[in-house]
């Protein structure tokens, strides 16, 4: 939901993952990657069903809750060590993917961000995910970048915590600020949470032609 023109607020703030890029695409490349590098290690196949608990706990998670909750979870859950479902989750789900994101990226959201900057207006990143590396594998610049890492944010989407802590940052009210995701369970209640406005994009990038002539 909107109140203003799209281009007419002050603050945009972007979820990633699955938002800057296509997620359904990158998950494929993934699948295929994990197929060959288990098939070549079976002993290691556990592994698969740590990371496929994880990202479905993570994904599904709707309450106030942190990283560390969520890898805690999932370690007593598949009764694997913390410290084993935390490197798993860096390797396959932080790490690795890296590689693969220029191949998946949204070109026309790159491009907006960047005719944003240039007016002048401010641009960040809210993500339940590490962004850093991310970013910087698409290509994208921001004026600031929000994950699980900042220690003022310890609760995920859709509590509305982290775009009240960007809101904070940049000074900018709610009535001011437009949250861009894929997800409304997530991003949309986190903004509407916040007293925000918000869009939801189609998942698939090449579904997007819609909102092609807003941005």
């Amino acid at each position: 939901m909107m109140r203003k023109a799209i281009n007419d607020y002050s603050l945009y703030v972007f979820d990633l993952d699955g938002t800057l890029y296509d997620q359904p695409r990158l998950r494929r490349i993934m699948a295929f990657r994990l197929a060959l590098y288990y098939g070549l290690h079976p002993y290691l196949a556990g592994e698969l069903f740590v990371l496929q608990h994880f990202r479905k706990t993570k994904d599904k998670w709707t309450e106030n809750a942190s990283e560390a909750d969520i890898i805690k979870k999932v370690a007593e859950e598949t009764n694997t060590r913390e410290e084993k479902v935390l490197q798993t989750v860096r390797k396959w789900i932080y790490d690795a993917p890296l590689t693969a994101l220029p191949k998946t990226r949204d070109d026309a959201l790159a491009s907006w961000i960047e005719k944003l900057r240039k007016a002048g207006k401010k641009v960040a990143v809210l993500s339940d995910y590490p962004t850093e590396d991310k970013l910087k594998a698409l290509g994208i610049s921001v004026d600031r970048q929000y994950g699980p890492d900042d220690a003022r944010i310890d609760e995920l989407k859709p509590s509305p915590k982290g775009l009240i802590t960007v809101m904070a940052d940049f000074g900018i009210s709610a009535e001011d600020v437009l949250m861009i995701g894929d997800r409304m369970e997530k991003d949309g209640k986190c903004a509407e949470a916040a007293g925000a406005d918000h869009i939801i994009l189609e998942r698939k990038v090449n579904r997007r032609k819609p909102y092609e002539d807003q941005i």
